[in-house]
């Protein structure tokens, strides 16, 4: 049986340090917890629960069914949904499983107010000003529009304000500096106009771990959870998640044999080989840029393969605690294991190391 196991001793060191992070700027920034695709890969249940015994207990979700899957399973902790939405249907399950809504346009707002007024609520909100992301949001030059508009909903109090980064990752601060300076003018002219911006958050993982005087209010932390972040990990994050399979077959093959698709591998001499069933649609080996269709890209991929089978380089797993490369290219299901000169059985036990988000969510967690 394949699993994805989440070592809790990483996870909690990677926590830890988040936390001291959170506390490193002009004054201590609350962590908002984000869940999207599944907790990152890591279990959305699971991660929040192992979130809240570590201190955290703000969450931010993508999806309406993020949120609402979440409530169900009796989750009463602060929800944000980060996509604003003007769905009628959307909004109602927003309202009634008290989720927090992103307000990012004026159809949004206006039905978010009318469906609280369906259920005699005040909602809680928080207002999206596109900062250039291009997605979500207000313009920034829209604020006093914004604020008349806000002033006329009796039914939304707006608890946040927040922007997204597109570019944060980037080595040159110059474009995350511009879309912050934007956004705290923002602000300033909603405050102005006589609209307070509650929490005000802007800052993702890559931000909060290269800007700490970006961290103002609160920030969002997904990847960093992980250890897996887009800048480079000077901050003692450890990697967190791995796969975890077993031999399922074993057999020898001849000299000048191919194995996998397009021949990109041949056997320099006779070589046993295990079968891993461990392949793409787990999300192993998958990277986005594969994920393409031009045929220039195309012709991309066919140059990758044939430097790869040119040189010598290989990707490798641990068969019993032992490092033994993958032979061929990956396939959908299985991939094949070099395991000559291995004292190997079958159900012996493989760890690959994977990409929790990218694993499929149909596999099972552990948490160790």
């Amino acid at each position: 049986m394949k699993k994805l196991v989440i070592e809790r001793e990483k996870l909690k060191h990677n926590i830890d340090i988040i936390k001291q992070l959170a506390r490193s700027g002009e004054r201590a920034a609350e962590i908002i917890a984000v869940l999207k695709g599944n907790g990152y890969g890591l279990d959305i249940l699971k991660f929040a629960d192992f979130l809240i015994e570590n201190g955290i207990d703000f969450f931010a979700v993508s999806e309406v069914q993020e949120a609402v899957f979440l409530r169900e399973n009796g989750f009463d902790n602060r929800i944000l949904l980060l996509s604003s939405t003007g769905i009628k249907e959307e909004i109602e399950l927003i309202v009634k499983n008290d989720i927090i809504p992103t307000i990012g346009s004026e159809n949004t707002a206006i039905a978010v107010n009318e469906a609280a007024k369906k259920f005699k609520k005040v909602v809680h909100a928080h207002l999206k000003i596109d900062t250039g992301f291009g997605r979500f949001g207000f313009l920034p030059d829209e604020m006093e529009k914004v604020a008349s508009l806000l002033k006329s909903l009796d039914n939304i109090i707006i608890t946040g304000t927040f922007s997204h980064l597109s570019f944060s990752f980037a080595k040159d601060r110059q474009n995350v500096q511009i879309q912050f300076d934007k956004f705290l003018k923002s602000i300033e002219i909603l405050k102005q106009n006589g609209i307070e911006p509650g929490m005000r958050h802007i800052a993702n993982s890559s931000a909060f771990l290269r800007f700490s005087d970006m961290h103002l209010d609160a920030v969002r932390i997904g990847s960093a959870f992980l250890g897996r972040v887009a800048v480079e990990n000077v901050y003692g994050l450890k990697k967190i998640g791995y796969l975890k399979a077993s031999i399922t077959e074993i057999k020898e093959l001849p000299e000048n044999h191919f194995i996998g698709y397009a021949n990109t591998y041949k056997t320099a001499k006779r070589t046993k080989t295990a079968i891993v069933p461990v392949g793409y649609k787990d999300g192993f080996g998958v990277e986005k840029a594969k994920d393409i269709f031009r045929w220039i890209d195309i012709l991309r991929y066919i140059y990758h393969d044939l430097k790869l089978f040119l040189s010598s380089k290989f990707i490798y797993v641990r068969v019993n605690g032992i490092r033994a490369k993958i032979l061929g290219r990956i396939s959908m299901y299985n991939i094949v294991v070099d395991v000559t000169d291995m004292d190997v059985q079958i159900g012996d036990e493989v760890i690959l190391e994977a990409n929790p988000i990218l694993i499929e969510s149909s596999i099972s967690r552990e948490y160790v």
